[in-house]
């Protein structure tokens, strides 16, 4: 059986980098690129929570909150 795969764009050191994923949701992409548990995610410029469905294309940004703002 063939993995499938997903290209988005995500938020990396300023700008938006393409990535090939086999992630399906906002949780499983987490584990898949070492994201925060605690980070914020927005797709498409929404907030959304781990049970989304990723779909090719979608914008992805993380955002790690502390006591001094996000980063």
């Amino acid at each position: 059986m063939a993995i499938s795969t997903t290209t988005i764009k995500v938020l990396s050191g300023g700008g938006f980098i393409e990535k090939v994923i086999t992630s399906q949701t906002l949780g499983a992409l987490r584990d898949e690129l070492d994201m925060p548990a605690g980070s914020s995610l927005a797709v498409n410029a929404v907030d959304q929570d781990d049970s989304y469905e990723i779909q090719d294309g979608d914008i992805i940004a993380s955002v790690n909150s502390n006591k001094t703002g996000g980063q």
